[in-house]
Parts: structure tokens; sequence; C-alpha cells
């Protein structure tokens, strides 16, 4: 029985090494942001602002770090691009951008405003993704207006 066990862990180990196993060649690449920050400001000793430019080929992140109670208050506008899928989350969806009125099709711009629970948790997610029909990028400005105490956590540009 020892010599079968054996014998199955050799030849597993065989197989895997001849025709390789599928999910370790399995890469996804994300479409990298190009980001740059515009200004950067503290208001006051409560309060800051950060104006950052990014270039969107894919979803792109912007992590928020907040307590209880803390006020969030910002807005974007497309420089270039037509239309941008934009959202923000702490434990669950708290905002998502809609078009405006009835003959809208696309966001351009949007303003936001909220207010940090402790049911939603201490790190808040602002998603920004192009959505042209035609895959092109979007070139985005984002102004944060944020506690002092808070954190902005952005992606790194590698263009």
């Amino acid at each position: 029985m020892f010599k079968k066990a054996i014998f199955g862990a050799l030849l597993l180990v065989i197989v895997v090494f001849a025709f390789g196993c599928p999910s370790a060649k399995t890469t996804t690449t994300t479409p990298q942001a190009n980001v740059h920050t515009i200004s950067e400001t503290t208001i006051s000793p409560n309060w800051a602002m950060r104006q950052i430019e990014i270039t969107l080929e894919g979803e792109t992140k912007i992590v928020l770090t907040l307590e209880d109670g803390d006020k969030v208050d910002g807005f974007f506008y497309l420089t270039s691009g037509e239309n941008i899928s934009f959202s923000i989350s702490g434990t669950s969806l708290i905002y998502e951008s809609r078009a405006a009125g009835t003959a809208e099709k696309s966001v351009s711009s949007d303003r936001f405003s909220f207010t940090a629970s402790q049911a939603q948790g201490l790190a808040y997610t602002l998603k920004l993704k192009p959505e042209s029909q035609d895959g092109a990028s979007a070139t985005v400005v984002i102004q944060l207006i944020y506690p002092a105490s808070g954190e902005i956590l952005i992606p790194i540009g590698t263009k």
C-alpha cells in the first residue's frame, strides 16, 4: 500500500512537470494608470485637499482611510474621454455616479459627499473606470477634501 502511494505521488509530479499546471501559467495583466498629483494642501489644522489627474486605461482604485464620523467632499471631471464609471464603497456600495437626466447616457463629471461610519469600516474605495465604446482611455481630474487625520492611498503611475 505504501509503495502504491509513493508511485502515485511520483506519477502526479511527473505529469505536472511534463504537462504543466494550467493555473500556474495563467497571468492577468491589469492596465496601469498614469497618476499625477496636481495640488495638495492643508486647508486648516483639521482639513486637507488633494487634486489628482489620472489617465485611466482600466479600473483604478483610490483608497481613503478614515475614522468614524469623518466627512469627505469631492468632485471629478473628465478632461479627455467620453464616459466614466465611478463608485464609492466601504463594506458595501455607498455611492455610484449615474448619468443626469434621461437624455444623458454618459457620466463626465459628478460631485460627491459622504460620512464615514463604523458600519462601513475604516477604508473606503473610490473606483474609476473608463467606459467608452471603443475601449479608449480617459483622463479624469478628481479633487478630495478630507480630514487631515485621514490618508489617501493612490496607485503609483507606471508610465
